[in-house]
């Protein structure tokens, strides 16, 4: 596939020749993802419906710069397959462009600016979100993605490397300072054994922090994630992905939020896998108080995703 963005710009431009290192210099990849979701609130109507289940095309590339640095950027948008109106996104980021950054890398690690995965997300929430399950934001506390942000990631150094995420000040229509943020998060790897670190400090997630840890065994994966705000709410969490065989793989997720009333999510899907760019999965969401809130609602989602 990654040819294909010099094929399609060869037949539109038919006098421009491509050196090798042009191919790596563009690629286009992306996810469709559309599936169907049968929703049961509390005390409410079924509702059904179908959604993008956030689909995403991008382009991205790298280039040498010199012998030891390599330059590197990536631009990602959603794709929504409904009305134009709402992408379907449950999460509430609605912005098209997922990631759009620059940056260098060598041997010091990789230095990006632009909009990015937020690095909380990726160290602590990833062990909990790898499926990228439609509901899993019930489930997580950091922003999925932050504009404006300059990301510093180290390389490995030994068992153990980090990331610090720093995002710039912008200012309101009167004018005064907002979204300004930091985040730092690292991660110690022995073996099949991870171990994951980070804190956030932001006008809206001041004072996040949390643990995660995961382990490899055969076909197995166990994770735990642990996380705090500071105004005490907790989520505790565990989740387990199976490969049952080549083709299926299932996974469960159970998570307890101690806010007042206290919160379960469960989260348990499966996927079968038709080749290495298709597959079908299925999932089944239900949130539960110990005392019946309006918030409360099972869910059964099925889909398809085909990724290039």
């Amino acid at each position: 596939m990654k040819y294909a963005p010099v094929l399609a710009l060869s037949l539109l431009f038919p006098g421009v020749l491509f050196a090798a290192d042009q191919i790596e210099l563009i690629q286009i990849y992306g996810s469709l993802r559309p599936e169907t979701i049968a929703r049961s609130p509390e005390g409410g109507d079924l509702v059904r419906r179908m959604d993008d289940g956030y689909s995403r095309i991008g382009i991205k590339g790298e280039t040498e710069l010199s012998g030891a640095l390599t330059g590197f950027y990536k631009y990602e948008r959603r794709v929504s397959a409904n009305d134009g109106e709402d992408d379907g996104a449950v999460r509430g980021d609605h912005n098209e462009l997922r990631q759009v950054h620059a940056g260098v890398r060598g041997a010091f690690g990789a230095v990006s600016m632009g909009r990015h995965y937020g690095l909380y997300y990726d160290y602590i929430d990833d062990e909990l979100d790898r499926h990228r399950s439609h509901y899993s934001d019930a489930i997580v506390f950091s922003d999925l993605f932050v504009s404006n942000a300059l990301v510093y990631s180290s390389p490995d150094l030994g068992a153990f490397n980090f990331g610090a995420l720093i995002e710039f000040n912008d200012a309101d229509a009167q004018g005064d300072a907002v979204d300004e943020r930091f985040e730092v998060a690292g991660t110690f790897r022995h073996q099949a054994l991870a171990v994951h670190a980070g804190y956030v400090k932001s006008p809206f997630h001041d004072g996040l922090f949390g643990l995660a840890a995961s382990y490899q065994h055969g076909s197995f994966k166990l994770a735990g994630v642990y996380q705090q705000r500071i105004d005490a709410h907790k989520l505790y969490s565990i989740a387990l992905d199976a490969a049952l065989n080549d083709h299926n793989k299932a996974r469960v997720s159970l998570t307890i939020n101690d806010a007042d009333p206290s919160e379960v999510y469960l989260i348990a899907g499966a996927d079968h896998v038709f080749s290495g760019h298709f597959l079908a999965f299925a999932e089944l969401f239900r949130r539960s108080s110990d005392v019946a809130q309006a918030s409360d609602e099972s869910a059964l989602v099925f889909g398809f995703r085909f990724d290039f």
